[in-house]
């Protein structure tokens, strides 16, 4: 009993990880465009205006205990990362986001600097380049092979079994030239499919 208790004591002191990150295809809303890095504190528009009706106001403490559900596409609280979707961008710096991922909701934020709105291949090219990619857990089987060249029918380079570490040289449209690393550590190259070809993503950037 005492030895129970004691676990039971450590488990309840462990800290709290509320990070996010997508790792199911359906995690990604359709007709996402990028990604909108926020700031600590998020004011959301009905409208790309600033006298529009404002929907929300949030503050972000980036406290893992406090941090809120379902707002965040990907969250790292210890770096204070966090972006959200991006639907849609209008003039002047705006973007639309997906501040709520059950229900969809949408509002707009106007961006303070050039690099808050990341479309997909900025985005890639940042973090998918430092932190290499993971495919989603449900990826579709044809995914799981690398070919020659940027083509579903291209020669077949390697079938990727026992993934330790995919790393990004360039995207190519929806293709990834990629070095991927399994168990045997042998480097296999080629181009791997990131997204289908109606924007279905299949590969994320592995941020950490």
């Amino acid at each position: 009993m005492k030895k129970f208790l004691i676990i039971l004591a450590m488990m309840l002191t462990l800290p709290v990880f509320a990070d996010t990150m997508p790792f199911y295809v359906g995690s990604i809303p359709e007709g996402v465009i990028g990604m909108y890095q926020t700031d600590k504190e998020l004011t959301l528009y009905s409208h790309p205006e600033a006298n529009s009706q404002v929907i929300k106001k949030m503050d972000f403490s980036y406290n893992a205990e406090t941090m809120p559900d379902s707002v965040f596409a990907v969250l790292i609280n210890d770096k204070k990362l966090g972006f959200l979707y991006v639907s849609d961008i209008d003039e002047d710096g705006w973007v639309q986001v997906i501040y709520d991922k059950q229900t969809r909701a949408k509002g707009w934020v106007q961006t303070v600097d050039r690099m808050q709105f990341l479309p997909w291949l900025n985005f890639y090219n940042l973090y998918g380049r430092k932190y290499g990619l993971r495919l989603m857990k449900d990826a579709p089987d044809d995914t799981k092979v690398l070919r020659a060249k940027a083509e579903d029918l291209s020669q077949n380079v390697s079938k990727l079994n026992y993934i330790k570490q995919i790393k990004l040289t360039t995207i190519r449209g929806n293709w990834a030239l990629v070095s991927v690393f399994d168990l045997d550590k042998t480097p296999k190259t080629g181009y791997l499919r990131w997204r289908s070809n109606d924007g279905v993503i299949y590969a994320f950037p592995n941020i950490k």
